[in-house]
């Protein structure tokens, strides 16, 4: 029996080696990355194909100048019916050769478009278009930094979320270029149509619409547009397709791969998107003690909370990182000490050990961000330290805490590893792009003019991204 269990076990590890074997190799082939040599490959077939009409385009014009000949002995000779047949020959033949080299032309085309633009370093004005997106978004981070952030907070107009999408969008145009994506062309094409668009209707909304004023201001837009709708670089260039690379990963076999890019993208991913969150959390919290559930103290006029609701709160996205590189493999550690019934074990090790992390991080902040009090106050609360944490947060950190270690962070990491790695690329630069917005514009404080408290750069228009 023991030789049989062994031979069994040694089945089913090199059943699922195989497995791994066969998914790694569906995936090599479900990347959607072209081929170079396909793709050279191809361009012959086209030249082959253009030699092949041109030849059948010769074969039509010697049978119309055949019919030619015939048809000017028929009319010399008097025979008027034989001369109109042969002209009506003639003509057919015409026809069938010019259409056969319009084809052969177009084909020729093809094939040396294909072998001019193949090389992956070659991208022409696209290089050009993503170096000014690139500036672009540079520029508007800037600006963003700089501008007073309460100008942008109480304005949220049409115009502003338009040129934040039109950053986002230049920014998954920048990465579609860097992978070749062919979609990178229908972005792009959007995003200028996009904007040309909601500019049109704004104007005319207000009654200041001009066809000249908006393509002198949308020059830039203007000219991607037709240089995306008609270049063949592009055409030839941007070639690869979004892959369907995706892991195909049974339920009791995931485990979190934590190597590489993938890894360290999903964390940044995290962190900008549980800052947000943290910052809802907070406001929740913050409802609670209105309604007397839990003990505490709120700022009603604290602006930070009530009105910017996406001012991110980076303690919280800072705590969800630490839990995916420290709590977790940690928790996976202990489930594998204590196994059976020592399993709960496990588990109130890993939720002290999350609250007291979680505490940590909040009493280190405190110290340096809030050491006049001036974001949170808990000197009132029972068994607080310095006013900076207290036994009631310490306690509800540690179930948020072991919630996202023992449920969330698992379930996010399966879903992202089941969707194709180049969708979720495109995802992740969407949502730091967002991130890199947001940290920009409320985080950075302008710098106050001295015995005013208000700050040295404000303006009274955001039109920063009308030119590109």
């Amino acid at each position: 029996m023991p030789e049989e269990n062994k031979v069994s076990q040694d089945i089913d590890v090199k059943s699922k080696e195989l497995d791994k074997i066969e998914r790694a190799i569906d995936s090599a082939y479900s990347t959607g990355i072209a081929d170079r040599a396909e793709i050279t490959k191809a361009a012959q077939m086209d030249a082959e194909e253009a030699v092949s009409i041109v030849g059948v385009a010769l074969e039509a014009d010697i049978e119309a100048d055949e019919a030619m000949k015939i048809a000017v002995i028929a009319q010399k000779s008097g025979d008027r019916q034989r001369a109109k047949a042969a002209r009506k020959k003639e003509l057919e033949a015409r026809k069938k050769a010019n259409k056969k080299h319009a084809q052969a032309t177009k084909a020729a085309k093809k094939a040396y478009d294909a072998i001019r633009f193949s090389a992956p370093n070659k991208l022409g004005f696209m290089r050009v278009v993503q170096v000014l997106f690139a500036i672009h978004i540079a520029i508007t981070l800037l600006y963003l930094m700089i501008i007073s952030r309460d100008y942008i907070a109480n304005n949220y107009t049409a115009a502003t979320i338009l040129d934040w999408t039109m950053v986002i969008l230049e920014g998954v145009a920048f990465w579609m270029f860097i992978n070749r994506y062919k979609i990178g062309r229908y972005v792009v094409i959007g995003k200028c149509l996009l904007k040309l668009v909601v500019h049109a209707i704004i104007d005319v909304s207000a009654g200041q619409f001009s066809l000249i004023n908006l393509l002198i201001n949308g020059i830039f837009d203007v000219i991607f547009l037709l240089y995306f709708i008609f270049s063949a670089r592009v055409k030839v260039a941007l070639v690869n397709h979004i892959g369907r690379d995706k892991g195909e990963y049974e339920q009791g076999e995931f485990i979190v791969d934590r190597r590489g890019w993938p890894f360290i993208r999903n964390l940044v991913v995290y962190y900008i998107v549980f800052s947000v969150l943290g910052h809802w959390m907070e406001m929740a919290m913050c409802q609670l003690i209105i309604l007397k559930l839990v003990q505490g103290d709120y700022d009603p006029t604290n602006t930070m909370l009530w009105r910017d609701w996406l001012y991110p709160f980076p303690m919280e996205g800072t705590a969800v990182v630490i839990i995916a590189l420290v709590l977790y493999p940690f928790f996976l550690w202990l489930k594998k000490k204590f196994v059976g019934k020592k399993q709960f074990i496990a588990y109130f090790i890993s939720f002290l050990s999350g609250a007291l992390l979680c505490t940590v991080i909040e009493f280190s902040m405190g110290l340096f961000v809030n050491d006049h009090y001036q974001l949170w106050d808990y000197r009132n609360n029972f068994c607080n330290i310095m006013g900076q944490v207290c036994l009631q947060n310490t306690l509800a950190f540690g179930v948020v805490a072991a919630i996202i270690t023992w449920w969330v962070y698992p379930l996010l990491e399966r879903w992202i590893a089941r969707l194709p790695q180049s969708i979720m690329n495109i995802v992740a630069v969407v949502i730091i792009i967002f991130g890199a917005i947001i940290f920009s514009l409320y985080i950075i404080e302008p710098p106050k003019v001295p015995g005013t408290g208000s700050v040295a750069f404000h303006t009274e228009t955001y039109t920063i991204n009308n030119y590109i």
